[in-house]
């Protein structure tokens, strides 16, 4: 074998080596590094779970908060149209007792101007008299004598309507 170019000694040695080799490869590395793959394995399994367990999860919070949602607008519309009501209620309310007042206003207004009607009234009857007996006595002033006079103011004055 020497012809070829092996050596049969060099040829043990690799053996003796390789058996070496292959004993603690498979005591001290393989064992421990397919029990770490299977660890990982079961590790990837369990991670696959629980993010099925996640999604599962997020999907009926999608579910519970689009129920919700649908709640709240339902309540949001039901109390929405209940304030609509209520201010509908308000303002016809408003504009009934505004309708009130300004009634009142306006009576007491018309009571105000007949007031001041009779005010008025009483004032120029007053100024009339005051005028009447101012012209008569001027006018009669050169024809009559002062005690015709004071007789036709008495009968001018009793002839008047009464001022109340």
């Amino acid at each position: 074998m020497e012809s070829l170019g092996i050596d049969i000694k060099l040829l043990i040695a690799q053996i003796i080596n390789f058996g070496l080799f292959f004993y603690v490869f498979k005591k001290y590395l393989a064992k421990p590094f397919a029990s770490f793959m299977s660890d990982e394995a079961k590790l990837e399994k369990e991670k696959e779970r629980i993010m099925e367990d996640l999604k599962k999860k997020e999907e009926e919070l999608t579910t519970s908060q689009n129920k919700a949602k649908n709640l709240m607008k339902k309540e949001l519309d039901v109390a929405l149209k209940k304030v609509k009501e209520d201010a509908a209620r308000l303002k016809a309310n408003l504009i009934v007792e505004a309708k009130k007042d300004s009634q009142v206003i306006i009576d007491k207004g018309k009571k105000q101007i007949e007031v001041e009607r009779a005010e008025m009234e009483r004032e120029m009857k007053k100024k009339i008299v005051q005028l009447t007996g101012l012209v008569l006595e001027r006018s009669f002033s050169s024809y009559l004598s002062s005690d015709m006079q004071k007789e036709v103011n008495k009968n001018v004055l009793k002839n008047l309507p009464k001022l109340s």
